[in-house]
């Protein structure tokens, strides 16, 4: 059995004991942003998969019993995230207006977006240190993004816009009565852009209007604005329409994903030439996360669990530290495609993925 299959026997084992089925079906990991918008999913980790407002994340709740890495992972920690990139730490409140608990899942400037419960899609400004509420949704809701001044969900067989500004949510279009085919969703030039597992790439006016199609992208998923994926060796340029095929390279059999420009397996990253090999400084999780970024398990100096984020185009990790609370206890770490964030006390520590770079 691989290191992979093992993680994901543990996590999914120790899930099962405290959650009960409910025999739904759940959203594909979704990819996300691009440049100025938002696109869309320790040894060992115990994980669950919870969807949350930006589609399908990642809780790391602790570590399991396990040696730690030995081999390509023996190489000192990362230093602490926030010195690595300090404009992608952030600090928010873990509540929201009226005590509701506030679920970050984008983050545009010094904006957070995110969800109050299911009930409210809210915005906290980190200039002004104060929330606001952008809408009322009083329904499920998922795949939140943001960008161009909007923010864009899934909701009720339907994708729906609201200005950040405040407003009567307006709906765009009606899609599946769940949201599992959708692929990815993002926000560019003025438009809501998404992708579906059995259909071409589409999108419609922010503002509402006629929904259109990119030809010839049946099959193909939004990754980071332009492009598009198919497979492991097909890209689409969205804005302009050209293809391109990088060719298998020799000797790789297998990974577990592919950005633009840099693929990665358990143990490093790489060019999709083949070139430019990168030895991770931890044990993958296994999923590129934005595109661009691995989640490895990283001990700090001192043996204790942590984790680090790794961009794969700089070369460069951060490690995140999670304080142990009155109980002795781990917070979770909840990964995600655009946000990613664990709570502490009356606290949320927010990273915005697209930042780490």
């Amino acid at each position: 059995m691989s290191d992979i299959e093992d993680l994901l026997k543990d996590a999914f084992a120790a899930k099962a004991a405290t959650v009960a089925d409910d025999g739904l079906t759940r959203p594909v990991p979704p990819p996300r942003r691009s440049f100025p918008v938002r696109w869309l999913a320790p040894l060992a980790v115990a994980v669950c998969l919870v969807v949350v407002a930006g589609g399908i994340m990642l809780a790391v709740r602790g570590l399991a019993d396990r040696p730690a890495p030995a081999g390509p992972y023996a190489t000192p920690p990362a230093a602490p995230i926030e010195r690595v990139w300090p404009r992608a730490v952030h600090q928010v409140p873990a509540e929201g207006p009226g005590g509701v608990a506030f679920t970050p899942a984008d983050v545009v400037g010094d904006l957070v977006v995110g969800k109050g419960e299911q009930e409210t899609i809210l915005l906290y400004d980190l200039t002004r240190r104060a929330f606001s509420v952008v809408a009322t949704v009083n329904a499920y809701t998922t795949y939140l993004v943001a960008g161009d001044g909007h923010a864009v969900w899934w909701s009720a067989g339907a994708l729906w816009s609201v200005p950040l500004t405040g407003g009567e949510p307006r709906r765009l279009v009606t899609l599946e009565p769940s949201p599992v085919s959708l692929t990815g969703l993002g926000i560019a030039d003025g438009l809501v852009v998404w992708s579906t597992v059995d259909a071409a790439v589409r999108r419609v006016p922010l503002t509402g209007g006629a929904v259109s199609e990119v030809p010839d992208s049946t099959g193909y998923v939004l990754m980071e604005w332009p492009w598009a994926g198919r497979g492991r060796d097909r890209l689409l340029d969205l804005r302009h329409g050209t293809r391109s095929t990088a060719p298998v390279p020799p000797g790789r059999t297998d990974w577990f994903g592919c950005g633009p420009e840099w693929c990665a397996d358990l143990v490093e990253a790489w060019r999709r030439d083949g070139t430019a090999a990168r030895p991770f400084p931890g044990r993958p999780s296994a999923r590129l996360w934005g595109w661009h970024v691995v989640h490895l398990i990283q001990p700090d100096s001192n043996g204790e669990p942590g984790s680090a984020l790794y961009d794969l185009a700089s070369g460069r990790a951060g490690h995140i530290i999670l304080d142990r609370g009155p109980d002795g206890g781990l917070p979770s770490l909840v990964l995600g495609d655009r946000a990613s964030y664990y709570r502490q006390g009356d606290t949320v520590t927010v990273i915005d993925m697209d930042a780490l770079r």
